[in-house]
């Protein structure tokens, strides 16, 4: 991104006003608590009137009922201005304009992964985010590009649908999320993807990858329907007792991927969730969110916390992938070129099934 100037209060007024669905005004009050917060000084009511009516002879905002919202002249100035000055600007409020402009390219993959089971949707305003489940009694759904707007509007960016589809028992995405300790570098992660994509491989799985939209990265796939192996007995945790299942089995599986991964990578990479500071040196092959009502971010969904997009990944560009090449801009162009290239072709899983079941008897 390009730094050339300061901002001014009318970039931090234009800032709280782009952010509000078309159409919608907000008042004085409103504009000036934001101004002062975001521009760093106490801003008095006639100050932030002045601003306001010099964005309206701009004609940049539109004033009615002593309330204003942004014009399209505005949103148009003001998309060619934030670029100059973005380090200076609300950086959670940055994050939620730019998901309204970015989420439009991609919706239609994005409403691929949320069709018939439940979404959990991260909701950011400034230093503040949270995980929403429900809309009052009921699970999240999201069934159109209208439902996507609606949660944008509501400052809703990050979309994490769940590894099952309503009313199923059983998963039908099989995810190994790749969770890298803070002293791991970037590149030791891309071996340990790497090497797990290429243990699937040799059992004839066709795994996808994408970027998480932080420091890690998750392998996805899809298996071809099937019964829970017969021999199957869950591996024995520290935490007692497991049932026979397919959340655990394919929980196990991941398990069983780490310890391949462990034969060529000794000590960096490890299945066990708990003690987070016991692993920083590690990179966690995470089964933990494959369980009933488990949640996984969805391709194309921007981070909450990074403003980055989980962006799909061919492997022979993982090594020279940079967490830049994921900037909302750059990826909605690569959508424009490419289409969907997270897309997930069910594979017959047998001969991984084997191996598991042996694996966990031994």
């Amino acid at each position: 991104m390009i730094y050339l100037a300061k901002a001014t209060p009318e970039d931090h007024a234009l800032m709280t006003l782009a952010i509000k669905r078309r159409g919608k005004f907000v008042d004085l009050p409103h504009i000036q608590e934001k101004l002062s917060r975001d521009a760093g000084r106490k801003f008095s009511e006639k100050e932030a009137l002045e601003i306001l009516n010099s964005l309206v002879d701009k004609g940049w905002a539109e004033e009615k009922a002593e309330e204003y919202a942004i014009t399209d002249a505005g949103r148009e100035w003001f998309e060619g201005r934030w670029r100059q000055v973005s380090r200076e600007l609300n950086q959670d409020y940055l994050k939620v304009y730019r998901a309204k402009r970015y989420y439009p390219h991609v919706v239609d993959a994005l409403l691929g992964f949320c069709k018939d089971r439940y979404v959990s949707v991260f909701r950011l305003f400034t230093e503040r985010a949270w995980l929403q489940r429900k809309l009052g009694p009921k699970y999240i759904t999201i069934k159109s590009e209208r439902d996507v707007q609606q949660w944008l509007d509501i400052h809703g960016i990050d979309f994490i649908p769940y590894i099952h589809k309503i009313g199923e028992d059983r998963p039908d995405w099989f995810v190994i999320d790749f969770d890298a300790g803070r002293k791991v570098t970037m590149e030791q992660t891309k071996e340990v993807v790497k090497k797990a994509y290429g243990v699937l491989r040799g059992y004839g799985i066709e795994p996808a990858i994408k970027f998480s939209g932080s420091r890690g990265y998750q392998i996805w796939a899809q298996f071809e329907p099937h019964e829970l192996p017969r021999d199957y007995r869950p591996l024995e945790l520290k935490a007692g007792k497991r049932e026979r299942n397919p959340f655990n089995f394919y929980a196990d599986i991941v398990r069983f991927v780490e310890a391949r991964v462990a034969e060529g990578l000794p000590g960096l990479t490890t299945a066990e969730t708990a003690k987070k500071e016991e692993r920083v040196d590690k990179v966690l092959l995470d089964a933990s969110i494959i369980k009933p009502m488990g949640d996984v971010r969805a391709p194309y969904s921007m981070h909450y916390k990074t403003g980055l997009i989980s962006m799909p990944l061919e492997f022979k560009e993982l090594g020279r992938f940079k967490p830049e090449d994921a900037d909302p801009e750059l990826v909605a162009e690569r959508y424009q070129k490419r289409g969907n290239e997270f897309v997930l072709e069910p594979t017959d899983g047998g001969e991984l099934f084997k191996a598991v079941v042996e694996w966990c008897k031994a």
